[in-house]
């Protein structure tokens, strides 16, 4: 098989990767908030995170898609000495397209009353500070073995369930200082939501789609998330800022202890599927989505 080298050519957007800068000297007060079972085992974690938000022009070979952020490198030591560079796809997050699809499985989700509150800024500024949220949070086990080592096939969807937790934790600390725009909070509240949604049950070796699946039953043992009379989904939001910390800090002690059976256990009860409440929900999800496949052209290659 002949591979294609991934090619884009981005435009950064100077306003947005600047107010990006600003909070970001923020970050080692974020990492001391994380809920560590020892607050003394929170990390020093750098401030001058390679990161900025660009749009996209065209893209080539594997590239080519709809990819909303690029972060590298992967490998875990090389990330641990040189950092990684952090690239938002703005553009392709907020499509008008792509954001009326995503509208369309939120409205057949949830109950009326919530439908309005999906924005598409809210699920730019979660894919933003999930990207940062790797940087942040456990990066070694108490012992101090590599994350991928220790938990084998569990440490892909336990790292990308910190980084959504991360995300939505630094949003509700955000908020309750005040300083967040107006409405931001509620659509990142939203997307976080949005995110966990899922329109079939996953397989093991699918980590996104495992993870939020686990998110999603934790949501409801807690009440963030009920189904009412019409089965649709009703949102308690007073519980989201303890419902995220209390998954946050079971998934950083996962990641602590390195021990891929209590990660296993972990997965195995909070991946129930059921067929009168996950799979009806998948179902009109799917239906309302429209096709699983877009084909993307570029303006810019006269497409």
């Amino acid at each position: 098989v002949k591979a294609f080298p991934a090619v884009s050519v981005l435009v950064r957007d100077e306003g947005a990767t600047t107010e990006l800068a600003k909070s970001l000297g923020s970050l080692q007060d974020f990492e001391n908030a994380l809920p560590y079972e020892d607050p003394k085992l929170a990390k020093r974690v750098r401030s001058d995170v390679p990161v900025g938000v660009y749009d996209v022009v065209a893209d080539f070979g594997q590239a080519r898609g709809t990819n909303t952020a690029t972060i590298l490198p992967n490998d875990a030591l090389f990330s641990r000495r040189y950092g990684r560079t952090i690239l938002m796809r703005k553009n392709i997050i907020v499509h008008p397209d792509l954001s009326a699809i995503a509208a369309r499985r939120w409205a057949a989700a949830v109950a009326p009353e919530h439908v309005a509150q999906l924005a598409a800024e809210g699920g730019f500024h979660r894919t933003l500070w999930h990207e940062i949220g790797h940087y942040l949070g456990p990066d070694r086990t108490g012992d101090g073995r590599a994350l991928d080592q220790a938990l084998q096939s569990w440490a892909d969807a336990l790292e990308e369930m910190k980084a959504d937790l991360v995300s939505l934790f630094v949003h509700e600390r955000l908020g309750a200082q005040g300083a967040l725009p107006a409405g931001r909070l509620q659509a990142v509240r939203a997307s976080g939501i949005l995110r966990t949604l899922q329109d079939q049950r996953p397989r093991k070796d699918q980590p996104y789609q495992v993870m939020q699946l686990a998110q999603f039953n934790w949501y409801l043992d807690q009440g963030l998330l009920t189904f009412d009379a019409e089965h649709r989904l009703r949102i308690d939001f007073a519980r989201y800022p303890k419902t995220v910390e209390g998954l946050l800090r079971e998934v950083m002690a996962l990641q602590r202890a390195g021990d891929p059976a209590k990660a296993d256990a972990f997965f195995a009860r909070w991946t129930t599927w059921t067929e009168d409440r996950h799979e009806a929900l998948g179902h009109r999800m799917r239906e309302a989505g429209g096709p699983r496949f877009r084909l993307v052209r570029y303006a810019a290659l006269g497409e």
